[in-house]
């Protein structure tokens, strides 16, 4: 999902060269650089909620710098869903992207996005707690503001985050926990992610 011109794509092909590819890029130009980089790919220029329902608990992986922001994406599947989490994650495009991508993955598949820290530092819990409600945590990194400064011209606090699908789950770890909750930390009176103040180590 969110594709680009195929950084991942490439990143995948080398260590997988066998690998079937399904790249969604919504952007009509950078959609058609793609799809000529990646001719024998599956290429579809159109955003990732188009994607049908036979491709839903389908995929092994699924990898992204994922697109941010309080931007509204249309998908009856979320906007006409009665569960909370699904129906606030329609109004933000980072949070559609996980919780649309976890539908997407079979059971054990892996969802591995850069996201920005809205995900993981939002005061409204009910989209993490729904992610680990059906997903294992396999790490989460904060990285640095000025990451992206040179490719994108933007300095942006970004995560990556990392999870495995597993819809059997009975409750959460404590890390996971940890991620559901927005504390104030007592050294430095910031107010962030309970994980990261509890594990500095995973900040870069």
């Amino acid at each position: 999902p969110s594709a680009g011109v195929g950084a991942f794509v490439d990143a995948v092909l080398e260590n997988r060269p066998d690998a079937d590819i399904m790249a969604f890029e919504k952007d009509l130009m950078t959609g058609k650089i793609l799809k000529h980089l990646h001719p024998g790919q599956k290429v579809r220029v159109q955003g990732f909620e188009k994607i049908e329902k036979p491709f839903m608990n389908h995929f092994d992986l699924a990898v992204s710098n994922i697109p941010f922001g309080d931007v509204a994406v249309f998908d009856p599947d979320f906007s006409g869903s009665k569960d909370p989490a699904r129906l606030s994650a329609a109004r933000t495009i980072h949070n559609y992207f996980f919780l649309k991508s976890l539908d997407a993955v079979r059971e054990g598949g892996i969802v591995a996005f850069i996201t920005s820290q809205g995900v993981l530092n939002s005061t409204k819990t009910s989209v993490r707690n729904e992610l680990f409600s059906q997903a294992n945590l396999v790490s989460a990194i904060r990285l640095p503001n000025n990451l992206f400064t040179d490719n994108a011209g933007t300095e942006v606090g970004s995560d990556l985050i990392v999870l495995q699908k597993n819809l059997s789950k009975k409750e959460m770890s404590q890390d996971e926990r940890l991620m559901t909750v927005i504390q104030t930390d007592t050294k430095t009176d910031l107010t962030d992610n309970a994980y990261f103040i509890h594990h500095p180590e995973r900040i870069v």
